[in-house]
């Protein structure tokens, strides 16, 4: 008879999720993982693999969970300046646990991203993704009159993927909350 599972999944994987975030790949240990999954090494196996994939699946949940926050944010707010604006002053509040905890897929980036092919493609992927919501909003708030037609989509799309990894990486130094905030007030300014 089949034994039913003691712990949930989704909750399970949140919790890799913020131990990888918190430790990285490399320094993170199977009994880490174990003790605050709240699973059993055999169900860890399981159910999600090994750490390989285990660290995969946590990437792909925090990818897919990050695009429904930026697709629901663009359609929430009445411009798309209101979108970038609370986007990236929100960056600017972030506590002080948030921002070392920073961005799951940056870290992936900046610690396998260059020696790791299939990493590496799941992050093309995602930053190729992440542009096109950004060119879509781009794009809606030019046919709304917001933004000049003549502005490239694309080149701001690409300019607030830089700000925003770049005040991600920053935050994780402790860089102060004004700092941060003129970085957010001068990439804004690109969409006048």
């Amino acid at each position: 008879m089949a034994r039913t599972k003691e712990f949930e999944p989704e909750k399970a994987l949140e919790a890799a999720v913020n131990v990888f975030c918190r430790l990285g790949y490399e320094h993170t240990s199977l009994d880490t993982l174990m003790r605050e999954m709240g699973v059993a090494r055999q169900s860890l196996y399981d159910t999600f693999g090994d750490k390989r994939a285990l660290y995969l699946k946590a990437l792909r949940h925090y990818r897919d969970g990050n695009h429904a926050t930026l697709r629901d944010l663009f359609v929430a707010k009445k411009s798309v300046r209101e979108g970038f604006s609370k986007l990236l002053f929100d960056l600017s509040r972030e506590t002080r646990e948030e921002r070392e905890r920073g961005c799951f897929l940056l870290s992936a980036n900046l610690e396998l991203g260059s020696r790791d092919q299939e990493i590496a493609t799941l992050l093309r992927r995602n930053q190729r993704t992440i542009e096109g919501i950004f060119v879509d909003a781009l794009k809606r708030g030019q046919a709304h009159g917001e933004i000049s037609p003549r502005q490239d989509p694309t080149a701001l799309a690409r300019l607030f993927i830089a700000a925003i990894q770049g005040m991600r990486a920053l935050a994780r130094l402790n860089h102060d909350r004004k700092a941060l905030e003129n970085i957010a007030t001068a990439a804004l300014a690109s969409l006048e």
